[in-house]
């Protein structure tokens, strides 16, 4: 007989509980979701979905109440070519991989671009531009899902493997893991100043889904009528991320609560991870 809809509630009213007193770090979160999802199951999916992502979009906003918009635009600067031909490698090896495998051509623009990019919001943004199927943007973002869990717990053990610095590891975790919970998530396990470098670097690349749903829209459905296909789900949240950087810069009154708007990021971040791992089904 399965545990109880009351029992259930009261384990992840826990795990919520465990977040807001920080004895579950980024890692744990997700892994503790995983493990609740996967031998309980969740009855509050729905729920536990739609909060993830908005919670972690609130928490990356947050985080930009602890940069100036000097290190943001300098952070920025530092790693824009090695993000533009990250990205441009990422894309192409993927499609031809998918062509060499004979992977369907549309689940292969979804797996590149989520990988490439940023990995599910990539995908949501990509899926109604292309047509993609129901089935096609669910396999996709469960490649990308897994992907993304495992960097979490590997990065940061490679990071301290090589010894890594703390604006390198950063710089590597934003351009190689997927989806930014994860890279937030990564960074934060291996240092501050990784966690601000990751961010900074994760959001510029995460503002290329702009140009490639626009250029693979006309490249998947070219010669076709592209009326009502080319919808693109701009990140507006990165704006907010930076206008909360510009109110740390140019309101100092704003320091008496911006160290406690990033503390309630970082909880908000690991909240966000129990909540995806939560919506995870076997």
């Amino acid at each position: 007989m399965p545990p109880s809809k009351f029992f259930r509630l009261a384990i992840l009213s826990a795990l919520v509980g465990l977040t807001f007193t920080q004895h579950l770090n980024a890692g744990l979160g997700l892994l503790c979701g995983l493990i609740f999802a996967l031998t309980l199951g969740n009855p509050f999916r729905n729920f536990t979905q739609k909060w993830a992502g908005l919670i972690l979009k609130m928490s990356v906003i947050g985080l930009g109440f602890g940069l100036d918009l000097q290190t943001l635009w300098a952070n920025t600067q530092d790693g824009i070519w090695l993000t533009i031909s990250t990205i441009v490698f990422a894309l192409l090896a993927g499609l031809l991989l998918g062509r060499l495998l004979s992977v369907d051509g549309k689940l292969s623009m979804l797996i590149s671009t989520g990988t490439s990019i940023c990995g599910g919001s990539a995908i949501a943004a990509m899926s109604p531009t292309i047509g993609a199927r129901q089935e096609q943007t669910v396999i996709s973002i469960s490649i990308v899902f897994i992907l993304n869990g495992i960097a979490l717990y590997v990065y940061p053990v490679l990071g301290h493997f090589f010894n890594l610095s703390q604006q390198q590891f950063g710089l590597w975790a934003a351009l190689g893991i997927h989806d930014t919970s994860s890279v937030v998530g990564a960074a934060s396990l291996y240092g501050e100043e990784a966690l601000k470098i990751a961010t900074t670097t994760k959001l510029a690349r995460a503002l290329w889904i702009i140009p490639m749903v626009l250029g693979a829209s006309a490249y998947m459905n070219r010669g076709q009528d592209q009326k009502g296909r080319a919808r693109i789900n701009i990140p507006y949240f990165i704006l907010l991320f930076v206008l909360a950087s510009g109110i740390t810069t140019f309101v100092p009154v704003a320091a008496k609560v911006t160290p406690d708007l990033v503390h309630l990021a970082k909880i908000g971040l690991v909240l966000s991870l129990l909540f995806m791992g939560a919506g995870f089904t076997r």
